[in-house]
């Protein structure tokens, strides 16, 4: 037993013995490997490694999206930024031999992120900032230390431009920045706005190379706001070089391309290049897209047909009757560069970087088309034909009111025209007697008798229940014919009135937040939002007090409901300082609705999302715009 006791004692010793030579061996090698690394071996980005002053800089790697400026370390910075003990993403060849100076980093903030500078929230800017003077030179950088002034009532404002978010003044910030909140869905007041955001744009395709997709998809988005041919043009340039270079998507492509009147000749090129030499029939969508959108193709005093589904369905069976089953490409010989120099001062293309890109130039012989452009004449045919007459029982009667548009209109103006129901009313021989009201016939034929002549009403005449009388203002807004307004814009429309006449409203540094708030809330198209900016002429200031339309809600809804109301216009209003915290704006609502001011907000509407509170408003107020 006690040789059993001494064996055991002895195999434990020489097993730890022989553990601690393994731990010291591998503690050597290690070391050994450690110094035999070759920083210059590492699969870094690459990036500028040496200072002006010949001090080695760290490397920035990306990181995850900005949700917020608080969460410094959770930025994505500029891959060109130069390091400071401020970013989490350092490394260094050699270590530090003393603590480096603070650096501010270049930062991006991109759609799902938010930007806060004192009382306003920037959401989603696509766009870089910083938090002091930033090291990288950009102009484009917004920094949030810089001060800055929204416009208020009264203020000039401003018609100069600046090079830089720097160069700026605090109300150009304030503008640009107000721009920057509102989605960048109207347009620009200055040329220097959207092309110094367009700056950031090509720093974080050209230079960092990241973000690809959502920049190309901002930069569309912008093309029809635009209206300064020197940057429009830059634009487009931008935007073909862009698409050649990811080769976006067929599907992607085609989808930005219809929302476009007019599409560039390389994009077209790019789409139709993924058909080329496939001996697949060009789809409708992309024919009918090509016929309507390539100014090569159009043919003299040709209408101008605008994307519609009704139109494609006429379109298809012409054209794969017509095409055999549809059109098939050959890939041209001869290609078409395209070249792209960055407007941006702080870029310079390196002698790596290549900024010329080929595509086929299918646009070189038109003869290829022919079979496409037959087809169409036919369609245009059908088309004409397809429209909806005018619900008019004597069409032939009815008055020359596009004449009356033109009298009343200054010559060579292109203002919109505002005019009274009474003045209207004359022209069509209805009775415009003093306390004679409009019935709910002679609204509609005057709506029907716009439409016929291209011409949209405002306000909305439609609305059941509404009171108009024959001395309130109007105004006549351009409507193709056929168009038939969405429930999201009719609603969107009158709550803009209603929101303006509860805050007073009389400016646009204020109708304009207001009109872009409505897109969180209701699914609005472009050509919803260039209608709703025109309303302002009639709301600033309104014409109606809360009063007429609290009146009007009072005797069509609900208790329930006109609560709805209420926090949904309390939920447009909570981004500007000067009404969100306002309990004024409470009181009001509740006095006109006839609601308890006193009332405690249930919690769930404080968390509600905006595309909720839409939907629920769109279900109360259906039955008011029948």
């Amino acid at each position: 037993m006690i040789y059993l006791v001494i064996s055991l004692f002895v195999v434990v010793a020489v097993g730890a013995f022989f553990r601690q030579q393994s731990k010291q061996a591998s503690t050597e090698n290690e070391t050994q490997d450690a110094q035999a690394i070759d920083p210059a071996s590492l699969d870094l980005p690459e990036t500028e490694q040496t200072s002006a002053d010949g001090d080695e800089q760290n490397f920035i790697l990306s990181a995850k999206p900005l949700t917020s400026p608080e969460l410094a370390s959770g930025a994505t910075y500029s891959a060109h930024a130069p390091a400071g003990e401020e970013s989490p993403y350092g490394l260094s060849s050699e270590p530090k031999k003393k603590a480096q100076a603070q650096v501010n980093l270049l930062r991006w903030c991109g759609r799902s992120g938010n930007i806060q500078l004192d009382n306003i929230t920037v959401p989603g800017p696509v766009a870089y900032w910083s938090n002091g003077e930033c090291a990288t030179p950009e102009p484009s950088c917004i920094d949030i230390t810089l001060p800055v002034e929204f416009p208020k009532q009264g203020d000039e404002l401003l018609a100069d431009g600046a090079e830089s978010y720097a160069a700026m003044t605090p109300l150009q910030r304030g503008l640009y920045l107000t721009w920057l909140a509102g989605a960048r869905i109207q347009p620009p007041m200055h040329l220097c706005y959207p092309t110094i955001w367009l700056y950031g744009i090509e720093r974080r395709t050209i230079v960092d190379k990241l973000d690809l997709g959502l920049c190309i998809s901002e930069a569309f988005r912008l093309l029809p706001l635009i209206r300064w041919d020197v940057l429009s043009d830059s634009l487009i340039n931008f935007i073909t070089w862009l698409a050649i270079k990811v080769w976006l998507p067929d599907e992607d492509l085609l989808a930005q391309c219809k929302r476009l009147n007019k599409v560039p000749e390389g994009l077209l090129d790019i789409l139709l290049n993924s058909y080329a030499n496939s001996l697949l029939p060009l789809p409708s969508a992309v024919a009918f897209t090509l016929m309507r959108t390539c100014e090569k193709l159009h043919r003299e005093n040709e209408p101008q047909i605008f994307h519609s589904d009704e139109a494609l369905k006429i379109f298809t069976p012409i054209y794969k009757d017509l095409c055999k089953g549809g059109l098939i490409l050959t890939k041209p010989e001869k290609n078409l560069k395209i070249e792209y120099k960055p407007g941006n001062p702080s870029i310079t293309l390196g002698k790596k970087d290549s900024n010329t890109v080929e595509i086929p130039d299918f646009f070189e012989n038109l003869e290829i088309f022919k079979p496409l452009l037959d087809s169409w004449e036919v369609f245009l045919t059908a088309h004409k034909k397809s429209e909806p007459e005018p619900n008019l029982a004597n069409i032939e009667e009815r008055p020359d009111l596009e004449g009356f548009i033109n009298k009343l209109r200054p010559e060579g103006s292109s203002l919109p025209l505002i005019t009274t129901l009474e003045k209207l009313g004359r022209v069509m021989k209805f009775d415009t007697k003093e306390g004679v009201k409009l019935t709910g016939k002679e609204r509609k034929a005057i709506v029907d008798v716009a439409q016929v002549e291209g011409w949209q009403i405002l306000p909305d005449l439609g609305i059941s229940g509404r009171e108009y009388n024959w001395p309130d203002n109007i105004l006549f807004v351009e409507l193709a014919p056929g168009t038939q307004l969405s429930q999201s814009y009719r609603v969107a429309s009158f709550i803009l009135e209603f929101t303006c006449a509860s805050i007073a409203a009389d400016e646009d540094r204020v109708f304009e937040p207001l009109r872009h708030r409505l897109n969180d809330f209701f699914k609005l198209t472009e050509e919803d939002n260039i209608r709703l900016e025109a309303q302002r002429v009639l709301d600033l200031p309104t014409q109606y007090g809360p009063d007429y339309y609290g009146e009007f809600l009072c005797a069509w809804l609900s208790e329930e409901e006109r609560k709805a109301v209420k926090y949904l216009i309390l939920d447009i209003v909570s981004f500007m300082p000067e009404f969100g915290n306002n309990p004024e704006v409470n009181s009001i609502l509740c006095e006109f609705l006839k609601l308890d001011e006193n009332e405690q907000t249930p919690p769930e509407e404080l968390t509600k999302k905006t595309s909720d509170r839409g939907s629920e408003i769109l279900k109360i107020m259906n039955l008011l715009f029948k």
